[in-house]
This record gives structure tokens, C-alpha cells and sequence, in this order.
């Protein structure tokens, strides 16, 4: 190359390089991080605490020591509504609007892609992504396109409680019900002579399409894959719903079951309307508060959810609009730490990690009748109740739940879920409590409705 030829070569080199600088500089700068402010936490209330008023239970606890140890940089729960939908709702307008200064976000696992598709949480950096120690299906409910937006808070499990002795008084042990496929099958089985059997959650809300989900499961449907699309057939749909209409079959089910909710559900059990419920592991310490003289129930159980139980639970991401992402994602890391998780253990949740629990895998075998059920210790005279976590003093409990979870099955991962399970729950919820249209009718709607639900249509 010519003297000439260089020099020109060098000054263009020059002028691209002064180029790209000018680039990088005139780049606007990022919020200024807001530190006059705590961090905030939009979160449901947290009613884990028998009889305790909306604002208190373990995350405020949670939240109060994480202010105790770094005072400089307090946070601070925000409550939504109770009901899941308006929970949605209205996190969805404040972060697309602005309004709201949120940091960290408590979802429900079937949120997550939709939020993080559309922008409203932001990756997590390294620092705070679940490691090894926590439910892979959990863990994984949090990952999107290859990147993760949330970290498992507490995960949740179908169970199945039961009144010990109107089990026995209809021929069924404890022990028995870890050889049923199904709930329909035990449904079939135990027939009191007083007490409808069942109860469980089928009013139109998202307790009817985890119910739905669980029966097809067991009947080994799948509707929907890995990616999200969906891929039943109308005969897929026929087997589905023939085995969740079981439930409503024979006076099994306590009609109220019909239009109720967790609290509506929990409420019929424990005054004696069924002799069996499915419901969360919340519910274990709801019971054993429930316990008094003059209370009709008097022993009860936990045990497996025959066939598929279905995973739930929240997750932490932070917020695309918060000016302190850094402090938000460094607070999920405190939230999400062992000793946090064991503290939710005992207050009633089910925590993410696996340590919380101090089980074994090898425990949750078949022959191990700690992993199937759970039958609660009768109580003598006055003496107080123990937390059924509380290492040491109840074991069995958590073999159990945590031998639940391992099986455990994710609702689908899709940024379409709401969609989707707001036609479940319409066309199911017709069929179970009119039963106009039938299965055939029911499965032939869902089929040229679902997949358009899951392509966002």
C-alpha cells in the first residue's frame, strides 16, 4: 500500500471510530435510581396465618427483616386485591401505564410469559437466577425464550385432605388411598352413608381449570405442548372431560362445590359437609386451627391427590419500570434464600426449595407410607398445636408435600393462558352444573375454540 493509500486508510478508520463514540455518547442515560423511595413489592395478601388480618403473615415478616438488615434500603408491600383475575388486572395497567413505581412483582407461575413477552418484567442478571436447590418444574415456570424473569417465591400442590374417622366409618383406611388412579376411582370406593364425599373447587375462576387440568392429566390427555400450541383432538376432549364429569356422578360431589372457591370449599369441610376435599397445602393449618371443642371436625389427614395433581405458586421478577433493578433483583435473592424458605415452610406455604423440607428423594418411594399420606396427631387436653412444618415434630408432613410437588405437573407456559382458561372455565362450568350441553357437545366447542384461545384469537 502507497504512503497515500495508508494515510487515507487511517484517517477513515479514525472518523468511524469518532463516529461510534458520538453513537454510544448520545445514547440517553437511564433513570436515576430513586432512593427516596422503598422498594416496592406488589404482591396478593397473605392470609397464611390462621385468622390474621390482610396485611400480615410471613412476607410482611420476610419484608420486616430485610429492612432490619439493610436499613438504607427498605421495601415496603404493596397489597392487590384478593382475587386472582383483579390481581392481574391491575398490575397489568400500572406497569403499562406508569402509574405504579413497583420494583418486584409477585406473579402466579401461569403469568410469567405473558408479562415477560410483553416487556412488564425484566431478565434477571446472574446474581439472582434459582440454582439447583429449587423445584426444577418450579424453576423452570420462571424461564422465557431461553432467559429468566422470575424466581419461585412458594410453590403450591394439589392435595387431598380427609375427616379420619368418616373415612374409616366408610371402610377406607388412610393407607388405602395411595392405591387409587384416580379420584373418581376413590370416589367410587368410599361411600358414606351420611356426608356427600367431595369437595373441591368448580366455579368459574382458575380452581375450576386446575381441577379440569388434574382429570385430564390423569386420563393421560394432553392438550397443550412445550411451546405452548395446542394439540388434542375432539376425542382427547371427550376422554378429558369424561373423567372430570366422574366427580358429579352418584352424589359424590357436595353440590356447593358447584360455585365454590378455596375459602368456600375449606368452609364446607370443616363443618362436615363432605369427607373429602382437594384443596392446597394453606389449608393444613386453616384445619388444624379449626380444631376446637366446639368444632364438628375432629381428626383429620392430608394425603396425595390421586392421579395428577397440578403445580401452583407465585414467582418474583422485577418490574421493566423500576429505577433500581439492581436493589429489586438483590431482594428477590433474600426473599428466595433458605433460611427465608424455611420460614415459609412453618407459616403454611409450600416453599420452592428443597432444603426447606430436609427430605430425600429416596424417601418418596411407594413402600414409604410417609410419602402417600398424612394423618394429623390427635392433640390430648390442651395441649398446643405445633406448626406441622416444624422440623422434627411432624415430619411426615413435609415427606408428604414435598413428595407431591417432585410429581407435580405446570399448567401450560403460554403468553395466551388467560385466554385459554377463560373458555375452559366458561364451557366447563356449563357443562358440570347444567349439564346442557353433555361431553360430546362441550368437547366439540373446546376443539374449534382452543386452538384459536392459544393463538392469542
Amino acid at each position: 500500500m502507497s504512503p497515500r493509500s495508508a494515510l487515507i486508510a487511517a484517517l477513515l478508520a479514525l472518523l468511524a471510530l469518532t463516529a461510534a463514540c458520538a453513537t454510544t455518547t448520545a445514547q440517553p442515560p437511564g433513570p436515576s435510581p430513586d432512593t427516596s423511595r422503598p422498594l416496592l413489592v406488589a404482591s396478593g395478601a397473605d392470609l397464611t396465618t390462621p385468622g390474621s388480618p390482610a396485611g400480615t403473615g410471613v412476607r410482611r415478616t420476610l419484608i420486616d427483616e430485610w429492612n432490619r438488615l439493610h436499613p438504607t434500603r427498605p421495601a415496603r408491600i404493596v397489597e392487590l386485591p384478593n382475587a386472582t383475575d383483579d390481581q392481574r388486572s391491575e398490575l397489568i395497567g400500572a406497569l403499562q401505564s406508569g402509574s405504579a413505581t413497583y420494583d418486584v412483582v409477585n406473579l402466579d407461575v401461569t403469568w410469567i410469559p405473558e408479562f415477560a413477552d410483553s416487556g412488564l418484567i425484566r431478565p434477571l442478571p446472574a446474581s439472582a437466577l434459582p440454582d439447583d436447590d429449587f423445584l426444577p418444574q418450579a424453576a423452570a415456570a420462571g424461564r422465557r425464550n431461553g432467559r429468566t424473569y422470575a424466581v419461585p417465591f412458594n410453590t403450591d400442590v394439589g392435595l387431598l385432605y380427609y375427616r379420619t374417622d368418616d373415612l374409616l366409618k366408610s371402610g377406607t383406611r388412610p393407607s388405602d388411598l395411595a392405591a387409587y388412579h384416580s379420584v373418581g376411582d376413590l370416589l367410587a370406593a368410599v361411600r358414606p352413608l351420611s356426608h356427600n364425599t367431595y369437595t373441591t373447587q368448580l366455579a368459574a375462576y382458575e380452581g375450576l381449570t386446575v381441577n379440569t387440568l388434574e382429570a385430564f392429566w390423569t386420563a393421560d390427555v394432553n392438550l397443550v405442548d412445550g411451546e405452548g400450541r395446542y394439540t388434542g383432538t375432539e376425542d382427547d376432549l371427550r376422554k378429558g372431560l369424561d373423567e372430570l364429569n366422574r366427580l358429579t356422578t352418584a352424589n359424590y360431589l357436595n353440590p356447593a362445590s358447584l360455585e365454590a372457591d378455596e375459602s368456600v370449599s375449606l368452609a364446607q369441610f370443616t363443618q362436615g359437609a363432605s369427607v373429602l376435599m382437594r384443596s392446597w397445602p394453606y389449608a393444613y393449618n386453616r384445619l388444624d386451627a379449626a380444631l376446637d371443642p366446639s368444632s364438628p371436625l375432629t381428626r383429620f389427614g392430608v394425603a396425595r391427590l390421586p392421579g395428577v395433581a397440578a403445580l401452583g405458586g407465585q414467582s418474583l421478577g422485577v418490574s421493566a419500570t423500576s429505577t433500581r433493578p439492581d436493589d429489586a433483583a438483590e431482594l428477590i435473592r433474600f426473599l428466595t434464600s433458605r433460611s427465608s424458605q424455611r420460614e415459609l415452610l412453618q407459616a403454611g406455604f409450600a416453599p420452592a426449595r428443597r432444603s426447606a423440607y430436609g427430605v430425600e428423594d429416596s424417601a418418596c418411594t411407594p413402600a414409604n407410607p410417609a410419602a402417600w399420606y398424612y394423618d394429623r396427631p390427635v392433640r390430648k387436653g390442651s395441649e398446643p398445636s405445633a406448626s406441622p412444618s416444624h422440623e422434627g415434630e411432624r415430619p411426615g408432613y413435609t415427606t408428604l408435600l414435598w413428595c407431591a410437588l417432585r410429581e407435580a405437573r405446570a399448567r401450560p407456559a403460554t403468553a395466551h393462558y388467560v385466554t385459554f382458561t377463560r373458555l375452559v372455565q366458561r364451557e366447563v362450568h356449563r357443562m358440570l352444573a347444567t349439564h346442557d350441553p353433555g361431553v360430546d357437545a362441550t368437547a366439540h366447542r373446546l376443539q374449534e375454540r382452543l386452538a384459536r384461545a392459544l393463538g392469542g384469537r
